[in-house]
């Protein structure tokens, strides 16, 4: 499995930059997860629309899907300049309700739920989706496939269900949105710090760190979690990562 990191921004993308949205590829498939601000001007660096399989939403808050009606777009569009563009699944969660409806569509998509302690078997590897701690309903997932394990928690604080979705990961996305020196009473996001221990805690055998808020300084981010987890790196946007 290969992971390409289309944008890991938070909240807003950095200049040049996007929102979160990640690109998964295995034995020809390729899946979309998230589909933030300027997601898929970069996902068409590295594919044609046509050749996505699938779209996985981890949830509704518009840096992880507002270019979902681009994609949309780019499908119907496609098809009425005589592209062979099939119907592609969207996996989703079903709140906030207002802004699950939108997501549906004319034929461009077919729109599945996902659900706490779910599996997902897709083109040969199985994903597990994970309830987070935020303030919508969102999910961290796991993929597997040919004894290798991508993490991805999705932006969440710790919670109970961190543990079993980071547990011996080879690859571990995670929602690095602050640091200890903006802690609040009350978090959406993990610290650099707090990943950096959970990846060592669970035995990550690499650390991402994502969903990156531009007016926090990146070289802060990660000196705060190379504190915890000496080898943990930002996501570099167009980068391609063996997984």
């Amino acid at each position: 499995m290969k992971l390409t990191v289309l944008g890991a921004s938070g909240g807003f993308p950095a200049a040049g930059g996007a929102t979160s949205g990640y690109l998964l590829s295995f034995d020809n498939r390729n899946i979309l997860i998230d589909c933030g601000s300027g997601v898929l001007s970069n996902l068409f660096r590295f594919i044609r629309v046509e050749q996505l399989d699938a779209v996985i939403l981890t949830h509704l808050h518009e840096d992880h899907i507002c270019d979902m009606p681009i994609l949309q777009y780019a499908i119907d569009l496609s098809r009425k300049y005589g592209v062979n563009c099939p119907t592609i699944p969207v996996f989703a969660p079903s709140t906030p309700e207002q802004v699950a409806e939108r997501l549906k569509s004319d034929g461009e998509m077919i729109i599945g739920q996902i659900s706490a302690g779910g599996e997902l078997p897709m083109y040969g590897a199985t994903l597990h989706f994970y309830l987070m701690d935020h303030p919508v309903e969102t999910y961290g997932l796991t993929v597997e496939k040919d004894s290798r394990k991508l993490a991805l928690t999705s932006d969440s604080i710790p919670c109970s269900a961190m543990q079993t979705l980071l547990q011996d990961a080879d690859l571990a996305l995670m929602d690095a949105g602050s640091i200890e020196r903006y802690r609040k009473t009350k978090m959406m996001h993990m610290t650099a710090a707090e990943c950096g221990k959970l990846a060592s805690a669970c035995q990550v055998k690499k650390l991402l760190l994502t969903h990156l808020l531009p007016l926090i300084n990146p070289d802060e981010v990660l000196a705060e979690a190379q504190t915890y987890y000496p080898e943990a790196e930002l996501a570099r946007p167009l980068v391609v990562y063996d997984i």
